[in-house]
């Protein structure tokens, strides 16, 4: 098993950040161009701890990478983190933490920590893990730029 962390500081309010985490339509945001997930498309109501769901995703919205299976464990609106568990493809365990803070009135932290179990083939992942989150990071930064 491998853990990666990736945080990136944003020049807005926690509870913005927070209520973002928590829509379908963010999800989708910061993933495009990179991972496509038709499931999600037209979802309105926040993430809620018990959804769960098995579907497609999509390597640069054309190529069918695999299904993956999402359950939400935990939306904790007194620490503003959502917790999952996911599976799907080599990859046996995907356990994703989102979390914000508030670092002033007006700045937060955002972290993605993601604990993941590939078999042998785990250190790729952790690779392409990295490189997604980062990815990702950079897409929270022109979604509330």
């Amino acid at each position: 098993m491998r853990t990666i962390e990736i945080h990136t500081d944003l020049p807005v309010d926690a509870p913005r950040v927070w209520a973002a985490m928590r829509s379908p339509a963010t999800f989708v945001y910061v993933c495009r161009g990179l991972i496509g997930i038709p499931a999600l498309r037209g979802r309105v109501e926040p993430f809620h701890a018990g959804d769960r769901g098995t579907a497609w995703l999509f390597a640069f919205h054309v190529i069918p990478a695999y299904r993956h299976t999402i359950e939400v464990v935990d939306v904790d609106e007194s620490t503003m983190t959502i917790r999952t568990h996911e599976h799907g493809g080599v990859i046996s365990v995907w356990d994703h933490t989102l979390h914000v803070e508030a670092l002033s009135p007006n700045r937060s932290r955002y972290t993605d920590t993601v604990v993941i179990d590939a078999g042998r083939l785990t250190p790729l992942v952790a690779l392409l893990a990295q490189g997604i989150f980062r990815y990702r990071h950079r897409r929270w930064h022109k979604l509330v730029g």
